[in-house]
């Protein structure tokens, strides 16, 4: 697993990204944050909710939703955000340090 991978979680039903960098070990649990079809999101709110297209088709990761689950839980990766890093660091800058 890498940092900006999209995975569908093992019970089928989430698409996640994983936010947390490869720290070299294994940690039983993983910093992600939800990614759903931008058109199941209303308002996105500026550098906290970054607009990606997956397969041709609009998403949105919703950094502001991020929470650790369970590493057992994350599937099989079904996508790729690593081209929107930049936007996923600073976002996590924006929840930590504020504007």
């Amino acid at each position: 697993m890498a940092q900006g991978d999209i995975h569908r979680t093992r019970d089928g039903r989430d698409l996640i990204c994983r936010v947390q960098t490869d720290l070299g070990v294994d940690t039983p649990y993983v910093l992600c944050a939800p990614v759903l079809p931008r058109a199941e999101w209303g308002a996105l709110v500026p550098k906290l909710h970054i607009p990606v297209r997956l397969g041709g088709v609009p998403h949105v990761i919703l950094m502001s939703q991020m929470v650790a689950i369970p590493a057992r839980e994350i599937g099989p990766v079904t996508g790729s955000a690593a081209a929107w890093r930049d936007e996923i660091v600073a976002a996590v800058d924006l929840l930590v340090s504020g504007f």
